[in-house]
């Protein structure tokens, strides 16, 4: 049986959080050229999308999404005689953004079973490993042996399909998640920018010296955000 990748994907990179990679633009808001009666500031985008109430919650429930997958993953690795309603069943119970108490002891019935499956695979295949051994399966236990066999190679070959759809799935869920939380903390720095009488804002990531970061204030403005 083949080991099971683990899901590479990080919730957090470093400072980025689980936004992972987002390009920002030098200038964030801006009225035409600069001008003497410009007023400029600066902030932190990234720190506003992470830090924010919306960007913690996003981050904790991308750690979720992805380890049921990667606990998923394990577990078939491990106990592999899984037949093709069952793998089914956990595959769309595990796929839920939100499992209900319902759900999640729909999981641990299944995987009980499977584990059970498992077990009487594992322990009739040794009865009959050993060389020395003049014992013989019965025409029952070889089937089941088969049987089982079949349902490991099937589930081997599952699993790695989970794999890169499971990586594909947590990389949607990221973009879209981080394209809307950057969207919002654009639309604070805007509102607070304007409040201010700020004609000028930019990325500390191209200005990391300048005066008048709005980081705190837009962080509060997006927190208020409905």
């Amino acid at each position: 049986m083949q080991r099971s990748k683990k899901i590479g994907m990080k919730a957090r990179a470093d400072q980025v959080g689980w936004i992972l990679a987002a390009v920002l633009g030098g200038v964030m808001l801006a009225s035409g050229f600069q001008t003497a009666g410009d007023k400029i500031a600066v902030v932190d985008l990234i720190s506003i999308a992470t830090k924010s109430n919306i960007g913690v919650a996003n981050a904790a429930q991308f750690d979720q999404l992805k380890a049921a997958r990667q606990n998923l993953l394990q577990f078939v690795e491990q106990n592999p005689v899984i037949t093709s309603d069952q793998a089914l069943q956990l595959h769309d119970l595990v796929e839920k953004e939100n499992p209900t108490d319902a759900d999640k002891a729909s999981i641990t019935q299944i995987e009980g079973a499977i584990t059970t499956a498992t077990k009487s695979y594992t322990d009739l295949a040794a009865k009959y490993s050993d060389p020395a051994s003049k014992a013989t399966p019965t025409a029952d236990e070889q089937t089941q042996i088969n049987n089982a066999r079949h349902l490991a190679d099937t589930m081997s070959n599952t699993e790695q399909r989970w794999y890169t759809e499971f990586m594909q799935d947590l990389q949607d869920w990221s973009d879209k998640h981080r394209q809307d939380n950057l969207n919002k903390a654009r639309d604070a720095v805007a509102q607070v920018a304007k409040a201010q009488g700020y004609t000028i804002v930019f990325d500390k990531g191209v200005a990391p010296y300048g005066a008048n970061d709005l980081s705190d204030a837009a962080l509060q403005a997006m927190n208020a955000q409905k």
